[in-house]
């Protein structure tokens, strides 16, 4: 089954002209971090958006720069720009209607021009009449006939963008807009291999890899075919402790990062198994994606450095948080050699058939009682009785349990439940919930 290619355009422009703010208002929810700060985005972010009945994919990009000094990685964003041009069907050239023509927009005019594409050149930031008037005369010696004001804070010329932008884009069969079966996001702490495990998995260069900490700093999308079941794959900005989280741009990349969690249906925690441990943060990822009733599993990134004494030490880590780790399905893979990763999807694939599973009522329901007469619980002196549970259809298994007491049934009794579930069924890299019903 092939993944539908919608047609593609792109917001380009130097750094910090407002193109991420544009591209959120233009798909109407917060992807892009926006912070004015230059060349914050790196990896380029996609959405599939529709405007009369026409789809197409909204691509917002780096800023290019063109100075001889730029460092490797802002090298990296201007050659990802430039490879989205071979397949842009439109492109929206975005400048800063207030700073005037610079330098560089004549740059990337020149480069727009030799593509003979069409394009439509946004005067952004176009909030004061006056301001445009004394720049207007600047922007038209950039050589595109289609000028559109456009300001992000005040909704100026948005739908007249995306209006003049259908009917730019070629003619083609109609579409409708495929939604993923399931989605994943990658997460863990910055340098252990989160970029390189999207790219094995999507099976293209798309997440920007650096050794440089904090490369990733957008959660940044794909979609792949999978067996049948189309994914989406999401790589995040790496997380560390609160302590030593730097600034405020830091501080947005870890909600995008959260973000992508509560939006996924399933996690990915990767860990350096080099390192030799798992650290306090990395323990506190796992139990948040836990706690917040998320599948997941954990994965053991770069084996192919792993030394003998880091290997004893990680295994003393893993016997120590056994009580957690058992819960979740964890595997050994390398990036480098790419040994084991071709089983990530197959294992994920697991959890999610797990978390729909059937629960034989009758027979769920004396193992769990039978289980109960023999270990049981009290409260207060107070014997708990659990007289039915019920399995109910939910995205995770999901319970009810009909109790003499339910303000008596907290986490404690709920974990002892749920650790005789697991006992008798195989809920590997599955939450459970409860609900309480008196009887």
């Amino acid at each position: 089954m092939k993944k539908i290619n919608y047609p593609k355009v792109l917001l380009v422009g130097r750094t910090n002209v407002g193109k991420s703010t544009l591209f959120n208002r233009f798909i109407n929810q917060k992807k892009s971090i926006v912070f004015d700060q230059d060349g914050v985005t790196r990896d380029y972010i996609e959405e599939v958006i529709t405007r009369h009945d026409k789809p197409f994919a909204l691509i917002d990009t780096g800023g290019m720069q063109f100075r001889k000094n730029i460092d490797a990685i802002d090298a990296l964003v201007f050659e990802k720009v430039t490879q989205l041009f071979d397949d842009a069907k439109v492109i929206l050239f975005v400048v800063d209607a207030k700073a005037g023509v610079t330098q560089e927009d004549r740059q990337i005019a020149r480069r727009l021009h030799k593509l003979g594409k069409p394009v439509l050149l946004l005067l952004n930031k176009a909030d004061s009449s006056n301001l445009l008037r004394e720049n207007e005369g600047e922007f038209a010696a950039l050589g595109f006939k289609e000028i559109i004001r456009t300001s992000a804070l005040h909704g100026i010329g948005l739908m007249e963008t995306l209006d003049r932008t259908i009917e730019l884009l070629p003619v083609i069969a109609p579409q409708e807009v495929v939604r993923p079966n399931f989605q994943v996001a990658i997460i863990g702490k910055p340098n252990v291999g989160k970029s390189s495990l999207m790219n094995l998995l999507i099976h293209q260069d798309r997440s920007i890899v650096s050794d440089v900490a904090g490369t990733t700093r957008e959660a940044v999308s794909e979609t792949i075919y999978h067996l049948s079941d189309l994914v989406q794959v999401t790589d995040t900005a790496g997380i560390r402790r609160k302590a030593r989280v730097e600034d405020d741009l830091e501080t947005l990349m870890v909600k995008s990062s959260l973000q992508s969690v509560r939006e996924a249906d399933i996690a990915i925690l990767v860990i350096d198994a080099s390192a030799g441990q798992i650290s306090d943060q990395e323990l506190k990822l796992l139990f948040l994606v836990y706690e917040s009733k998320k599948p997941i599993m954990v994965v053991f990134n770069k084996t192919d450095l792993v030394t003998d004494y880091s290997e004893t030490m990680l295994a003393q880590e893993q016997e120590q948080y056994d009580f957690i780790l058992k819960k979740v399905p964890c595997i050994s893979i390398s990036c480098m050699t790419k040994k084991n990763v071709g089983k990530i999807l197959n294992h994920i694939q697991k959890v999610l058939e797990r978390c729909k599973q059937d629960f034989p009522a009758t027979q769920m329901d004396e193992l769990i009682k039978h289980e109960l007469e023999t270990r049981p619980m009290f409260h207060s002196g107070f014997r708990l009785k659990l007289f039915k549970i019920r399995h109910i259809d939910a995205k995770i298994p999901t319970f009810v349990l009909h109790v003499n007491h339910p303000n008596w049934f907290g986490a404690t009794q709920f974990g002892c439940i749920e650790n005789l579930l697991r006992k008798h069924y195989d809920l590997k890299g599955c939450p459970v919930e409860f609900y309480t019903q008196k009887v």
